[in-house]
């Protein structure tokens, strides 16, 4: 049986990470994590599930989140905001040590960098293709799903920026960036998990006592 490493993947908004991840996590037999850790974070603590979505979903700055942070009240002598990407960051590190799994956002390719072998994925699209997406997912018209993904992508960069001193776009950050716009969830999950599967062959053999 081969042992997988940690998979996170990073998602531009109206990618079909969650479809896609879960997809891939089935395909390779690993427990699948997105909101489920914000579920447990909110059962751990006496915050609702929409408090941890917030902290990520409304900041557009990075100069404004780190005002609002400042403003938020002081918890454990730390802002609001910080303890609550500490409590998931905590989470995931639990979760972690469990086995392998496969991750969707919560930053969670910087949280597990130095501390499990991951591989770091990061989809991305085309905006006509995301538009698409987000309109048959979410009944929007074509204008209110641009807005949203224009909205909720900056607030992602702005979250993952401000946490981990990393720009989120830079491909340069993941060991496989992929552009999703003409392929299903399916076909997505299924070349995601190719390379994984080779990458984990090629450790393997690297690693094996008879290689030279």
């Amino acid at each position: 049986m081969k042992e997988y490493p940690m998979v996170t993947i990073s998602r531009q908004y109206g990618t079909d990470g969650n479809a896609i991840g879960d997809k891939l996590a089935k395909k390779l037999g690993l427990p699948f994590y997105d909101k489920d850790i914000i579920a447990i974070a909110s059962h751990e603590t006496s915050y609702s599930e929409k408090v941890f979505d917030a902290a990520e979903e409304t900041a557009t700055t990075k100069l404004g989140y780190a005002l609002a942070n400042r403003s938020n009240r002081m918890v454990y002598g730390m802002p609001f905001n910080d303890q609550l990407f500490m409590v998931q960051s905590g989470i995931i590190r639990t979760v972690a040590d469990r086995g392998p799994a496969v991750f969707v956002g919560r930053c969670a390719d910087y949280v597990l960098d130095g501390y499990k072998p991951t591989i770091k994925i990061f989809l991305q699209a085309s905006l006509e293709a995301r538009i698409k997406t987000v309109c048959e997912r979410e009944g929007l018209q074509p204008k209110e799903a641009e807005t949203r993904i224009r909205r909720l992508d900056k607030a992602r960069a702005t979250y993952y920026n401000y946490y981990t001193d990393r720009k989120w776009s830079d491909i340069a950050n993941y060991d496989l960036a992929l552009n999703v716009s003409y392929l299903t969830s399916e076909a997505a999950a299924e070349i995601l998990a190719m390379f994984i599967r080779e990458v984990v062959e090629k450790s393997e053999m690297m690693n094996s006592p008879t290689a030279d």
